[in-house]
């Protein structure tokens, strides 16, 4: 605040009480009732990411013991090698498979009335 005792509207506008109220709807009369929208459908990317995980572990189990086991790794240790590196692979190309079905998909937009409804009536 100056020194001099002169009227700061800045200083005013920032602390009016106006600020500390909390924002209120507009009463329920100047809503509309009935709203359009645009929508479009999205795939899930997390179940394409789960799915990928579960085709990656079952394919490092079924590549582990579907050969002839190496004198220098132990099973468990060629199968911790290809969870690693096949679950990897898997989840990116099962993301990729996602995202290429994501854009076929997320072409098609439809429009959609929504109704508000009040609890009160």
């Amino acid at each position: 605040m100056p020194a001099d005792n002169r009227h700061d509207p800045l200083h005013d506008a920032a602390t009016s009480p106006a600020d500390d109220a909390a924002p209120t709807a507009p009463p329920a009369a100047e809503r509309p009732r009935e709203i359009e929208m645009t929508v479009r459908r999205r795939v899930n990317l997390r179940t394409f990411a789960i799915l990928g995980v579960v085709v990656g572990a079952l394919l490092a189990v079924i590549l582990t013991y579907a050969f002839p086991e190496h004198p220098d790794f132990t099973r468990m240790q060629v199968l911790g090698f290809l969870l690693v590196f096949v679950t990897a692979l898997t989840v990116v190309v099962f993301m990729i498979i996602a995202l290429a079905i994501n854009l076929v998909i997320g072409r098609e937009r439809g429009r959609v009335t929504l109704t508000r409804v009040d609890d009160g009536e």
